[in-house]
């Protein structure tokens, strides 16, 4: 079990995928009709084709790591370079991360530097709400349960779950207190029994497929 990659529908796979295999320099290719993949021995990001339009912010979405501020401002500097733009998602003030969009409006961080996070990216961030505590700790154990994952982090907001064996990504819920609006364009791809389309405890899509 475990979190095998992260689907986007987009109406492009090529060129959502061509932006982010040139921002984080991993390995691009076809994967099956309508399907394109950007992956490292860690982690896979799946673009599939889909017509239907983006309308709301994801419900999940993806945090970059950075050594440092000047890593950091060179990433953003980069992306803005490949097509990327500045996303509005509600935030205020003076924030120490960066919010943008890729090619296809979908919102990712790249985040200031942070002891608990290496490599390329940092988290795979999962909104859920508006949900009382205890079905917050509820999520947390459902995806912990199918992924495989240990919840190693614990706040009245976060939920911190990481691979056994401490690589790749941190999968993260966060109490964002949005509710489910329409169908979701970005989801889960996990290993294990039961292949198929499911939802979580919160209605979230996600994908099982079998191992490789």
């Amino acid at each position: 079990m475990g979190l095998s990659a992260v689907v986007f529908d987009v109406a492009r796979p090529w060129a959502v995928a061509g932006f982010w295999s040139d921002l984080v320099e991993w390995q691009i290719m076809a994967d099956g009709p309508g399907r394109v993949e950007v992956f490292s021995k860690d982690f896979t990001l799946a673009f599939e084709e889909s017509p239907v339009p983006k309308t709301v912010k994801n419900r999940i979405h993806l945090d970059l790591a950075s050594p440092s501020a000047a890593v950091q401002k060179s990433i953003v500097d980069r992306a803005l370079s490949l097509g990327a733009t500045r996303a509005d998602i509600g935030q205020r003030g003076e924030l120490p991360w960066e919010v943008l969009a890729d090619p296809a409006g979908n919102e990712f961080c790249v985040l200031e530097p942070r002891p608990e996070y290496t490599g390329t990216f940092a988290a795979v961030v999962l909104d859920a709400g508006p949900i009382e505590p205890a079905a917050f700790d509820r999520l947390g154990e459902f995806w912990s349960a199918t992924t495989g994952w240990p919840i190693h982090r614990r706040h009245p907001v976060q939920l911190g779950l990481r691979a056994p064996e401490g690589t790749g990504p941190w999968l993260e819920v966060l109490l964002d207190g949005d509710a489910k609006q329409v169908e979701d364009r970005v989801r889960f791809e996990v290993t294990g029994p039961e292949p198929g389309p499911h939802q979580d405890p919160e209605g979230n899509d996600f994908r099982v497929v079998s191992p490789a």
